[in-house]
């Protein structure tokens, strides 16, 4: 079946194929530095909340040009990790492996930075630099986790919130690498106490409801013994690594993945031992996640 037959009816601009039947899909024949019609705008949007993850091979894009791509979505200045900045861009964070050098990654499945009352609603990230082969990357789709589940536990978890804790983070360990990390890690802990989110939420765009847990940040359910909240969550958690609900990517150099934040937990796979590999990110986000 060709790109064109198995394309998405409905999109008068793009062409979109998709990646897997639950998450994720691929544009074709766009070049993202060159999308000024706001009627591609609005179509991008859509096209990000219905498939949750979208890829776009063999892009070339400044600095600038990644930067307004991800306007699209939103704001670049909202919420940031502690990835390294680029030189002059500042919204741009730079994640990167080499030889001989620090590298942190982000294997256990997460959604990012919700260890915040108002987490990030996506992110554009763009490969510069990609091993011949380990890397991938991962999402899983939080809205087809909830549509698994049994009725009956779908109405209890949306009683529940979780707390969202930078703690219980994999950010400590980083900071230990880094030459000033005991007073940043100290810094970082002070700006950001445990938050609490909803077990469920609701996407404000589509109106699905969404398992809203991490392994990465998710530290306990509000309200329930340790020992009971543990095994919820562990059952939680378990259902994000089912294949079905998941899209992989390779990458290639100068491939983009977008991705919607609220909707998705993603998965960086560490498996490319000393090769060099480089990756700019520009997450973006609004005044209101939810």
């Amino acid at each position: 079946m060709s790109k064109l037959e198995n394309a998405i009816p409905g999109y008068q601009h793009l062409v979109i194929e998709p990646y897997t039947p639950n998450i994720g899909a691929v544009v074709h024949d766009i070049d993202l530095a060159e999308i000024d019609a706001e009627s591609v705008r609005a179509e991008l949007r859509r096209a990000l909340v219905e498939f949750q993850v979208l890829f776009f091979r063999n892009q070339n894009l400044t600095p600038e040009q990644h930067i307004a791509f991800a306007k699209v979505f939103g704001d670049p200045d909202k919420a940031k990790a502690f990835f390294p900045r680029h030189e002059i861009h500042n919204v741009i964070e730079v994640l990167e492996a080499k030889p001989g050098g620090n590298r942190f990654g982000t294997d256990q499945w997460h959604t990012d930075i919700t260890f915040v009352a108002n987490p990030p609603t996506g992110t554009v990230l763009y490969s510069r630099i990609a091993p011949p082969s380990g890397g991938d990357t991962a999402w899983a789709s939080g809205t087809a986790v909830y549509e698994s589940l049994p009725p009956a536990l779908r109405v209890y978890l949306e009683e529940l919130e979780a707390i969202h804790s930078f703690e219980h983070s994999g950010w400590p360990p980083y900071f230990e690498r880094l030459p000033d990390g005991e007073a940043v890690y100290r810094q970082a802990r002070a700006d950001h106490p445990p938050v609490v989110h909803p077990v469920i939420r609701t996407h404000p765009v589509t109106g699905k409801k969404i398992v809203y847990v991490s392994p990465n940040f998710t530290d306990r359910i509000k309200g329930l013994p340790r020992q009971e909240s543990d095994a919820l969550l562990a059952f939680l958690f378990a259902r994000f690594q089912r294949p079905e609900f998941q899209a992989r990517l390779r990458w290639e150099e100068n491939t983009v993945a977008v991705w919607d934040n609220r909707a998705t937990v993603h998965y960086a796979v560490t498996d490319y031992g000393d090769q060099h590999r480089l990756l700019h990110r520009v997450t973006f986000g609004e005044d209101k996640a939810f």
